[in-house]
């Protein structure tokens, strides 16, 4: 098996095989604001979602963890924050600078949406130009991350694609890459499997 391929290497040493320079917005009122950079940025990905107002607590927490880890993502190569307010923008800008990756933040109070739109806007064309020059690296496979997702069972999952992923997880796991998945309710009957290969006590628990 080939254990080298070109990809992205990230300022904190994670290795990506996208370059996304991603338009990730705070709350569900931001998602039109962001679309509006994609669209005038083209090669721009925006990421609009239905979360981000009357959520409090460890709701609110997993809200903030999940906007920081897409932004930390390294297939991203730089990320637009757009929000309502600045507090809780700077919070998500502030959680993916810490992986040294270029994010800038804009908020739509005070400011309105064309004005914000506009500055955003700018900023990502600036963005994606530097990452169209981002240079791809030899990596090797080890170093890779991997998650799968149920595309939705039919009747061939069974006969074709789980197999097939199956196959690919065993060759990648010999390999030393991490790989990640969910619907862990689908490893009846196979969690003996599972448990040998998890990398801590804590992930096998």
């Amino acid at each position: 098996m080939e254990t080298k391929f070109l990809g992205y290497r990230r300022e904190n040493g994670r290795v990506g095989v996208r370059n996304h320079v991603v338009i990730l917005p705070l709350d569900d009122l931001s998602n039109s604001a962001c679309e509006a950079v994609a669209n005038n940025v083209k090669g721009t990905l925006a990421l609009p979602h239905a979360y981000g107002r009357l959520q409090f607590g460890v709701d609110l927490d997993l809200h903030f963890r999940t906007l920081i880890g897409t932004g930390c993502n390294p297939n991203v190569a730089a990320v637009i924050v757009i929000g309502i307010e600045p507090q809780w923008t700077n919070k998500i800008v502030e959680g993916i600078a810490e992986t040294g990756k270029p994010v800038m933040g804009f908020s739509i109070e005070q400011n309105g949406d064309l004005n914000t739109i506009a500055a955003a806007s700018r900023k990502a064309k600036d963005f994606l130009q530097a990452a169209s020059e981002y240079p791809r690296t030899e990596c090797d496979v080890s170093e890779l991350w991997i998650s799968t997702k149920c595309g939705e069972s039919d009747t061939t999952s069974g006969i074709a694609t789980n197999p097939t992923v199956g196959n690919a997880y065993d060759k990648l796991y010999e390999q030393g890459s991490t790989l990640i998945f969910g619907e862990t309710t689908e490893l009846t009957g196979g969690e003996h499997l599972v448990s040998a290969r998890c990398a801590t006590e804590e992930v096998r628990k």
